[in-house]
C-alpha cells in the first residue's frame, strides 16, 4: 500500500480550481477519503484560522463514513490529538486555529446557520437541491461533492447551468492504494452491465435490483 496522499485521485482532485468541484465516480475510487486528506492538509497549513464543513444526509452516515476517514487518516498520519476532537459537537482544531466540523442536513438550524469557508458535501445524491443552495450559499471559498452517479440529481440538472464548476470521474483504478482482494472481487461483477457502469466505471446508470 502507498502511503496516505499518493494516490492518482488525490492528485487529480488536488488540481481542481472552480468553486463547485464535483468528484463523480464508481466505488473504491477513493473519492470521500481523498477530499478529507486534501481538506485536512489545508486546515494544517492555513495562514489564518478557516471553518471547513463536512456534511451528508444524516449523522449515522456521517459517523460511518466521513468522521470515520477522517479520524482514520489524522491517526495514520501521527496527527490525532484526543483533546482536540469535540466528540458533543464534532469538530476538531487544528494548530491553526482552523476548524473542522460535521453536521447533517437534517439539522435545518446547522444549514442554514453561520458561514464557512470550505464545504463538503459527502454522498451528495442523497442531499437536496435546496439544503446544497442554503450551504453554498454561505460558503467562501469552495465546495466539494461527491456520489456514485446512480441516478441523475442536481450536479446534473442543476450545477451545469452554473460557471464556476468542474467535474471529473474517478474509478477503482485512480487509487493505488485498493488492496488487489477488493479489485478482484469488483472485477467479478463486470457481467451485471448496470451495476458495472455506476460502481466500476463511475458512469451515469441504473442500478439493477
Amino acid at each position: 500500500m502507498k502511503p496516505i496522499g499518493t494516490t492518482t485521485a488525490t492528485k487529480k482532485l488536488r488540481k481542481m480550481k472552480a468553486r463547485i468541484r464535483i468528484a463523480q465516480g464508481g466505488t473504491g475510487a477513493s473519492k470521500t477519503f481523498s477530499i478529507i486528506l486534501i481538506l485536512i492538509d489545508l486546515a494544517l497549513t492555513d495562514k489564518s484560522p478557516t471553518l471547513t464543513s463536512i456534511v451528508s444526509e444524516s449523522f449515522p452516515h456521517l459517523k460511518r463514513g466521513a468522521i470515520r476517514d477522517f479520524l482514520l487518516i489524522l491517526q495514520g498520519l501521527n496527527l490525532f490529538e484526543d483533546k482536540r476532537w469535540n466528540k458533543t459537537d464534532n469538530f476538531y482544531d487544528f494548530d491553526t486555529g482552523s476548524r473542522i466540523e460535521f453536521f447533517s442536513v437534517d439539522q435545518p438550524d446547522k444549514v442554514r446557520g453561520a458561514r464557512r469557508d470550505r464545504l463538503f458535501i459527502n454522498e451528495a445524491n442523497n442531499v437536496s437541491f435546496d439544503a446544497f443552495e442554503q450551504l453554498e450559499v454561505r460558503t467562501k471559498n469552495f465546495i466539494f461533492i461527491d456520489y456514485n452517479p446512480v441516478a441523475e440529481f442536481w450536479a446534473f440538472t442543476e450545477v451545469p447551468k452554473r460557471t464556476d464548476w468542474e467535474k471529473i470521474v474517478l474509478t477503482y483504478k485512480d487509487n493505488e492504494a485498493l488492496s488487489q482482494d477488493i479489485i478482484d472481487s469488483l472485477e467479478q461483477r463486470k457481467n451485471r452491465k448496470g451495476w458495472w457502469k455506476v460502481y466500476g466505471l463511475g458512469e451515469l446508470g441504473e442500478v439493477e435490483g
